[in-house]
This record gives C-alpha cells, sequence and structure tokens, in this order.
C-alpha cells in the first residue's frame, strides 16, 4: 500500500488532498466534516474588512443540474468572502478550526485578503494568524467576484491584485516581510501572462503559489424569459471540464519555476484528477465544487482512488511520482509538416476488425465526412482519402479503442489515443 504522506513548505502532510478556500473551511463543524473524511489539509475561508462581500443574497447556490446531464456538476453562485465578523471568528472560530485539524492530524491554511496592494491591508491579518498558530496563510488575491457589492474604494480587491507582477511582488514581498511562517499567493485563472506574475512572487519572497480560483459566470433561464439565481455576473464553477483550462494555467507556472511548491486544483473529481495535477507540478491538490455538487465522500473515494492508482504503478511514495512539467512546450515548438499542411493527410486512420463493434460513432463524428461503415456488410469503416484531414477524432471517440493513427506510407503507428502523439515528421520535411 503507497504511502502518501508528504511534505508542504517545510510542513508534514498526511497525504496532497485537501479543501480549498470555502465554506467547508470556514467554522470548525465544517472543518471536521471534511476533515472525517480522511483529508490532509484545508483552506480556511477568506477572513478580511471588505464592505460588501461579507453579505450574500439568500440563496446563493444555483445548480444547473436541470439543464442537462452535460451541466450535472456546473453552477453559479454569489457567495463571497466569511461572512462573519473578523473578530469573531478570530476569537470563537479560529481556535477550534485550528484544535480540531491537530486532533485529526490536518494542515489548516489561513486565508485573508487586503483591500489593495498597500501592505497595511494586510498585514494586521498575518500577525493576527500567526499570534493565534496558523502554519501558514494564502493571501486571497484570484477571487472572482470580491468586488461585487464593495464599495468603490476597494474596487481593487480579488482577481486584480494577481493580474500584474509588479503588483504581485509588491503584495508578496510585503506579506513575506511581516511575517515568520510560509506565505502563499493565490492566483488567479484571468491572468494572461500566469509565468511573468509567478517569477514576481518568486521575486518577492513567496514560499508557495496556489491556483486556480473560479472564473465569473451568469445563466439566463429560456423558460422564464429571464436570469438565474442573481441577475449579474457571480462565481462560475464548470465542474470537471475546468481542469483541461485550469490545468494549463498552472503548468504555465510549474514548468517554468518548477522548484516553487504548488498547491493546485481546479475541476478536480476524481483520484486520476489528483495524480494528474501531481504529474503537472503540483505538492497539493484541492478539491471544491466537487464536493458541493457529489458530496463530501467524494473526498474518501479521491483518496482512496489516488492511492489505488500509485498502487498500480507501482509508486511506494509521493516522491517516486514523476514530474513531467519538463515536456511541457508551447504548441509553435512541435514539429511539424511543412512549409504548408499537404492537400493529402500522410497520416490516416486505421480500423482494427477485431475490436469494431460497428456502432458507427465514427462515422457520425467525422468532422469531414471521410468515415463509412456497411452495417449489413459487418465489416469495419472505411474511409476517403481525398476527404480525411487525419484529425484523430475518430480515435478519441471509439468506444473500443479500435481506431489508431498511423503513417500512410509505412503503417507507423503515430498515435493510439493514449499519450503523446509520435514525433514523425522528418527534418527534411518538418518545420
Amino acid at each position: 500500500m503507497a504511502d502518501l504522506s508528504t511534505t508542504f513548505c517545510g510542513v508534514p502532510v498526511k497525504n496532497p488532498i485537501g479543501v480549498t478556500s470555502c465554506d467547508y473551511g470556514g467554522v470548525e463543524k465544517l472543518v471536521r466534516r471534511v476533515g472525517e473524511q480522511g483529508i490532509g489539509w484545508v483552506i480556511g475561508k477568506t477572513v478580511h474588512k471588505i464592505d460588501g462581500p461579507h453579505r450574500w443574497p439568500r440563496p446563493f447556490f444555483y445548480s444547473l443540474r436541470h439543464e442537462g446531464n452535460d451541466l450535472k456538476d456546473v453552477w453559479i453562485c454569489s457567495q463571497m468572502f466569511h461572512n462573519m465578523e473578523y473578530e469573531r471568528w478570530l476569537d470563537e472560530e479560529l481556535p477550534k478550526c485550528l484544535k480540531t485539524c491537530e486532533e485529526m492530524g490536518m494542515l489548516y491554511i489561513a486565508s485573508c485578503s487586503g483591500t489593495s496592494a498597500e501592505a497595511e491591508t494586510w498585514i494586521p491579518f498575518l500577525k493576527d494568524l500567526e499570534e493565534r498558530g496558523c502554519k501558514m496563510i494564502e493571501l486571497d488575491t484570484g477571487g472572482p467576484h470580491a468586488t461585487f457589492g464593495a464599495i468603490e474604494a476597494h474596487k481593487d480587491v480579488g482577481a486584480p491584485l494577481a493580474l500584474d507582477p509588479a503588483t504581485a511582488y509588491k503584495v508578496t514581498k510585503a506579506c513575506v516581510d511581516a511575517v515568520n511562517i510560509p506565505i502563499i499567493f493565490k492566483t488567479t485563472p484571468q491572468c494572461v501572462n500566469a509565468a511573468a506574475v509567478a517569477l514576481a512572487i518568486q521575486k518577492g519572497g513567496g514560499h508557495a503559489i496556489s491556483g486556480n480560483n473560479a472564473f465569473y459566470g451568469a445563466w439566463i433561464d429560456a423558460d422564464t424569459n429571464s436570469f438565474y439565481g442573481v441577475p449579474g455576473s457571480m462565481g462560475g464553477l464548470m465542474g470537471r471540464p475546468w481542469q483541461i483550462f485550469s490545468l494549463a494555467k498552472i503548468l504555465e507556472t510549474t514548468a517554468t519555476i518548477p522548484e516553487m511548491p504548488f498547491l493546485g486544483g481546479g475541476g478536480v473529481f476524481t483520484g486520476k484528477d489528483v495524480a494528474r495535477h501531481v504529474l503537472g507540478g503540483c505538492d497539493l491538490v484541492g478539491m471544491c465544487s466537487a464536493v458541493y455538487s457529489r458530496g463530501v465522500k467524494v473526498l474518501s473515494k479521491t483518496i482512496k482512488e489516488f492511492e489505488q492508482w500509485m498502487d498500480a504503478k507501482g509508486y511506494k511514495t509521493i516522491k517516486d511520482i514523476p514530474v513531467i512539467t519538463d515536456q511541457f512546450m508551447y504548441l509553435r515548438d512541435w514539429k511539424r509538416e511543412g512549409p504548408y499542411m499537404q492537400d493529402i493527410t500522410p497520416v490516416i486512420p486505421e480500423f482494427s476488425d477485431e475490436k469494431c463493434n460497428q456502432c458507427g460513432i465514427c462515422e457520425d463524428l467525422c468532422p469531414y465526412g471521410a468515415i463509412s461503415l456497411d452495417k449489413a456488410a459487418g465489416t469495419k469503416p472505411t474511409f476517403d482519402l481525398d476527404k480525411c484531414y487525419g484529425c484523430g477524432w475518430c480515435v478519441g471517440h471509439c468506444p473500443q479503442w479500435a481506431v489508431r493513427m498511423v503513417k500512410r506510407e509505412t503503417g507507423e503507428q503515430i498515435w493510439d489515443g493514449k499519450g503523446v502523439i509520435k514525433d514523425w515528421v522528418s527534418d527534411e520535411e518538418g518545420y
């Protein structure tokens, strides 16, 4: 059985799976609720003194499950930062949260937000949290809707603080200099140049980076000809598909500065989702929307699935898992045929007689109408070379794994739907 224990910023953690900043880190009874599922850490709900985000409309969670199975894990919400008065939370809830986490062997990471890039809006929180026994603090600079309802003076709260490298550096350095515990800078997926912001955080002395926060979201109810929930932009939770974008933003940082500890998440729903984040350079992997959408038991289920994945791979410890960020590249750097793509594709699909069950999915979904299937004849699909683009769409959609892409002239396998495509272009014919 694999050993899931690890460390983060020098602090022991019993496993890398935890819950990012949300309700579940806000008060002790909810910390305990997720802690009972065996997670290794939890981030507190962001505390602050911002006028506006401490009050939310009720109800504030608006699920889109009823819109169809493809939206079953998608929702928007008008919930914002912590709703409890800061001093009350500091005196009543934080001590209980810390005690419960200690009893459960769980790392508690505090989260706070200032009202600008100026140090004086952050440091009082940092000193309070350090004095009360917090082992590390996340700077919530990535919130998608912290300013919704806030006064004009607080318009730069949240995501605006994480978009500009100079601002990120200023906030990071001021906070790192103020306390003697690790500081984590939370990034936003809205940032165009995540690598530049990450380098600024590193320059400012930040101990770790976390990402990603949510995007904005809105929905229109076509049945009532009105908006759904609150009629405005708010937090948008896009379910598991969000992972493809969030992971790409994470890799912009982990591939640039792999030595920087990273707490990653965004669309994590399964043990394999955790695995791909660890492979992508994340030291800790967070869950949030999955817990709301699937219930708290998804946490223990995910921990078990991740452990099973490690066992199947033969990884005894977290350190045995390879980090593959050195393989990450710009698309423009991948060798391609050139100077223009050939009119007749040199890469074509090959269909397996043994595996094909004649479901017809490849014929229906081929974007170019190149694939034909004669079910009456009981034979495998055929394709029209004049129409085929060599795109590989049929490979990924075949439920039987009965299609692979091969080089037309030699039959050499280029891709079977798993892992990286073969670098098949020769130096003579490629760019």
